[in-house]
Order: C-alpha cells, then sequence, then structure tokens
C-alpha cells in the first residue's frame, strides 16, 4: 500500500494554442519521485490544446484537475487565477512548451519542505533552446546579462531584476496566501505573475536561487508571451528603443501595483524599505531628471549592468513611456 504523501503539490499549468507543445511537456512532468496535481486553466484555446492535455495526463497516469473561465483572461492573469482557485501546500508554475528536466519537482519540493509555514520561494537558471537547435542549450542569465550578475539579487533591485523566471518558480502556501489578500491588485497591476510572486516573497519571507538542480528547458518559438524580449526584430536600435518604453511602463505600473498592495503584507523594514523604492520607480514612466536617476542609482535600484542601466537612464531622460 502507497504510503499518504503528508503535503500537496499542485502544477499550475496555464495553456494557450499549445498544442503541438503541450504533450512533450506532460510527459516530462512524470519523471519525478513527488506525487502532484496537475491544475490547468485553458484559455480559450482554438487548436486542440484541450484534447491534447487530457490525452497526455492520462497517458502519463497524472491526475488532472481542469478550471477553466467563461471569458480569456491572458497572461499574467491565467496563472492568478489558478493560484486563487487551488489549494496546496507547494506550488510550481508551469508554461505550455517548455519541458522539465528528470527531478526538477522533487528539487524544488526539497528546498521547501523546511519552509512550509513561512512565505518562501525558490528559482533555478533555466536552460533555453529554439525549436530549430532543440540541442544548442544556453542559460537564460547568458542571454540576459544583467539577470546573470550577482548583484541582481540585492533586495534593492527587486523591482528591476528579472532573475526569478517563473517557469522554474516554486513556492510555499504562506506566499500564495499573502497573494490572495490583495489578488484584485495584482492582477490588475503586475507585470508578470513571476516578478510579483518573487516580489511579494522578498519583502515578506524569503526568496532564493538554486544551483545545480535540474531545471526548465525553456523552449522558444517566436510566439511566446517573452519573445519580445529575446527576439530583436527589424532595426536593432528602433527595437531597443520600444523595449525600453515597454519596461518603463510595465516596472512603474507594477511598482504602483505593490502600493496599493502593501497593506496585505507583514509590517517591518524590509517592507519599508521597498516601499520608499516603489514610490521613486513607480515614476520611471514620467520623464525623470538627472537628479531622480542619481537617486535611483545611490540607491542600488537600477539594473545591475551598466550598458542596461544607460539604456534605461537615456530613455528616461529624454522621453516619457510612449504605449
Amino acid at each position: 500500500m502507497e504510503t499518504p504523501q503528508p503535503f500537496k503539490v499542485a502544477i499550475l499549468l496555464a495553456t494557450y494554442n499549445g498544442a503541438r507543445f503541450v504533450e512533450s511537456q506532460i510527459q516530462s512532468l512524470r519523471r519525478n519521485a513527488v506525487r502532484f496535481t496537475l491544475h490547468w486553466l485553458d484559455d480559450h484555446s482554438t487548436d486542440g490544446t484541450r484534447e491534447a492535455v487530457c490525452a497526455a495526463a492520462a497517458r502519463s497516469n497524472i491526475e488532472l484537475k481542469a478550471w477553466h473561465e467563461p471569458q480569456r483572461l491572458g497572461v499574467p492573469a491565467t496563472f492568478f487565477r489558478l493560484l486563487e482557485q487551488v489549494d496546496a501546500d507547494i506550488y510550481l508554475f508551469c508554461d505550455q512548451d517548455d519541458i522539465w528536466q528528470p527531478g526538477k519537482i522533487d528539487a524544488t519540493v526539497e528546498n521547501l519542505l523546511p519552509d512550509l509555514a513561512s512565505p518562501a520561494l525558490c528559482f533555478s537558471d533555466p536552460l533555453m533552446f529554439s525549436e530549430e537547435e532543440p540541442s544548442n542549450l544556453r542559460r537564460v542569465s547568458d542571454v540576459i546579462a544583467y539577470a546573470k550578475h550577482p548583484m541582481a539579487l540585492e533586495e534593492s533591485r527587486l523591482f528591476m531584476s528579472a532573475c526569478a523566471c517563473g517557469n522554474t518558480l516554486g513556492f510555499t502556501r504562506p506566499l500564495r496566501d499573502l497573494f490572495v489578500q490583495h489578488k484584485d491588485i495584482a492582477r490588475a497591476y503586475a507585470r508578470m505573475h513571476d516578478s510579483w510572486m518573487y516580489l511579494i516573497a522578498k519583502v515578506s519571507g524569503t526568496a532564493r536561487m538554486l544551483f545545480d538542480v535540474p531545471t526548465t528547458l525553456y523552449r522558444q518559438h517566436g510566439n511566446n508571451f517573452s519573445s519580445a524580449f529575446f527576439n530583436c526584430k527589424g532595426n536593432r536600435l528602433a527595437w531597443r528603443w520600444r523595449l525600453q518604453h515597454r519596461v518603463r511602463r510595465s516596472t512603474s505600473r507594477h511598482a504602483q501595483g505593490f502600493i496599493l498592495a502593501a497593506e496585505t503584507l507583514p509590517r517591518g523594514p524590509k517592507l519599508d524599505r521597498a516601499l520608499d523604492l516603489a514610490r521613486m520607480i513607480g515614476t520611471l514612466e514620467r520623464r525623470q531628471s538627472l537628479w531622480a536617476l542619481a537617486r535611483l542609482a545611490h540607491r542600488r535600484a537600477m539594473l545591475p549592468t551598466w550598458r542596461d542601466t544607460l539604456w534605461l537612464a537615456v530613455a528616461c531622460l529624454c522621453t516619457d513611456a510612449k504605449a
């Protein structure tokens, strides 16, 4: 007789027109010893994704629970909606088009088990590959230079860094419960589900990067939500400039939402420091003075590499962030 597992693990899968990828992802989840339930929300796919998920889960003998909505939600709202609905002790976000290395769930759960009673989050450095070259794996931190930089993990950079990729995140119920208290604010203001959960973990508990553990094989195929950040289309300088506007708008709104959500978070020095930063970063969508940028630099709140900081500073000095 199988011994009951004393904790519940939830894999949160959001899908949209991912029929040609999702079977590989679901099959890869099976290569773990920890038992889990796959909680799934399909965002009104039109390409047979629903049939593919059901068939793949059945073939892999994975417990599947569906949570579908009457209207399209988009990203990050699909993941937030799953997080609102699902009751578990440990949660992992799951994208439809990746592949998880064997033991990824086991390593995440092992790391989080000592912290089940507190808001804790862990993540790793995913390996990126393209459809055209599936054997050519590159660490995301090598593609996004500032994600690799040691200073990216500093508390002062928690609004600007992008070191915690959502397809590697695992976190505990207490962190999820903090999110639920301000879920409407998060859905309206968060840049993405991963950056929001990382932010409240850094302020309310702990967020740590795991090294030398099984991680996510992050598929790039041109239609990823994040492809705009990795793939230059057309003139590179023009692409860079558009990207700065997009980053400034989303980062400013992210900080504005955090200010609204702060009353639901534990009081303390970490929250006070984060609120002070949020009030400055919340204005980045507007044109900045040299003095305002110098204050952010002095607080070590800018991106950790000089090249990315220079691009951001020039954009902030020259113009408002255009839509």
